[in-house]
């Protein structure tokens, strides 16, 4: 009988930091593929409060809601909370690449 395969087999302490090194790998890669396989945010959730972002429902020399990189037709926001003007302005404004 070959060494290692009979059901009284001692652990050395090098297998058994073997075993814990990759079940931890499985568990981690595990955890990281549901992480990345959960479903997109819902648009227009932004979190935080118009208060916070100073919101207001008119542009700021010239800069727009409708022309910023987080806003999401028809009246949303990735960052700001709730329903969004595509003519107001927050300190958030980030212009569209040209």
């Amino acid at each position: 009988m070959k060494e290692g395969s009979g059901p009284k087999q001692k652990l050395s302490r090098r297998r058994l930091l073997q075993v814990s090194i990759a079940g931890a790998v499985v568990a981690s890669t595990g955890v990281v593929a549901s992480c990345m396989t959960s479903p997109p945010a819902a648009r227009g959730t932004g979190t935080t409060p118009k208060r916070v972002a100073r919101y207001q429902d008119s542009p700021n020399r010239g800069r727009r809601c409708g022309g910023c990189t987080h806003f999401l037709e028809p009246n949303g926001c990735e960052i700001v909370a709730g329903e969004i003007s595509p003519n107001g302005w927050c300190r958030f404004h980030e212009p569209r690449p040209a």
